[in-house]
């Protein structure tokens, strides 16, 4: 469990389910979070903008992934 795996699975969450950016800032989600591992601090728990930075750079290397596999 570390933070790259819970912007992974949040960013999954936000993507797949259509879900706004926003319900990473939500205390709800947020408590949701905590919950699965109590003893997280604030820093382990990713923002909105995180989860959008997030987003972006996954796409961005996605699309060059996929212009070097048309290029060969």
């Amino acid at each position: 469990f570390s933070r790259d795996d819970v912007m992974r699975a949040v960013a999954e969450f936000v993507v797949c389910d259509n879900q706004s950016l926003a319900v990473a800032n939500k205390p709800a989600f947020r408590n949701c979070l905590v919950a699965m591992r109590p003893n997280a601090n604030k820093a382990d728990i990713p923002s909105s903008h995180d989860i959008s930075t997030f987003i972006h750079n996954s796409f961005v290397d996605f699309l060059q992934n996929l212009k070097h596999r048309i290029q060969v």
